[in-house]
């Protein structure tokens, strides 16, 4: 006959399978959920290739490649060939950002709000990745070339966020239908609520390489 104490151990050892097959199950259902989520999906891809392009910056030795050549096959100057590679983060941050919050919130409006994406691609893009990423170098980049070409990306994207559809567009007569909204979509309000960058939120920073 059983002791009490094996039929409590019997009866544990149930409990914690169950509890581990709880987890197991609570697990998979996360990874389906994102999986599935079409924003996550897109914002995995603009963050992958706002990092490359990071990625290749960081990594730059402050000089000009022996094929950098510009239109005409004249060589580019230094800051040039910064300039072109923190291109593709301009675009991502100011156009592809906002017109993919604005094609996920037109395709699954069942799902999500255009403040949603919104917030959710400028926080999670800009917020978290590029702005910290670029202020870091500006401040610390041992080449004088690459600070330079970092101050000069705060400009760039201030000019390039002023465009039409951008996140500081003022170009409609109607206050609501301003910045990344666009035509036809009457938001909650008028400007991008984006929360201050909070370092403990922000570990997608570590994946970009130190110069």
């Amino acid at each position: 006959m059983m002791q009490i104490d094996e039929i409590d151990n019997i009866n544990q050892q149930i409990i914690d399978d169950d509890d581990n097959a709880a987890i197991i199950d609570s697990d998979a259902s996360d990874i389906d959920e994102e999986e599935a989520s079409p924003l996550l999906s897109a914002l995995d891809d603009l963050e992958s290739r706002v990092v490359t392009a990071l990625n290749e910056f960081k990594s730059h030795p402050g000089t000009v490649g022996s094929t950098a050549t510009s239109a005409g096959s004249v060589k580019q100057s230094i800051h040039q060939e910064l300039a072109s590679i923190l291109r593709p983060v301009v675009e991502v941050s100011a156009h592809t950002g906002p017109s993919t919050a604005r094609a996920l919130a037109s395709s699954y409006p069942q799902n999500y709000t255009i403040e949603m994406c919104v917030d959710e691609i400028y926080t999670r893009i800009n917020s978290e990745l590029i702005l910290p990423v670029i202020l870091e170098s500006a401040q610390s980049d041992t080449i004088p070339a690459k600070r330079s070409a970092s101050l000069a990306l705060f400009h760039t994207l201030h000019s390039e966020w002023c465009k039409a559809g951008s996140y500081l567009d003022g170009s409609t007569s109607a206050p609501s239908l301003a910045g990344p909204y666009g035509p036809g979509i009457s938001p909650g309000s008028g400007h991008v609520s984006a929360p201050p960058f909070n370092p403990a939120e922000g570990q997608r920073r570590n994946q970009i390489k130190s110069a």
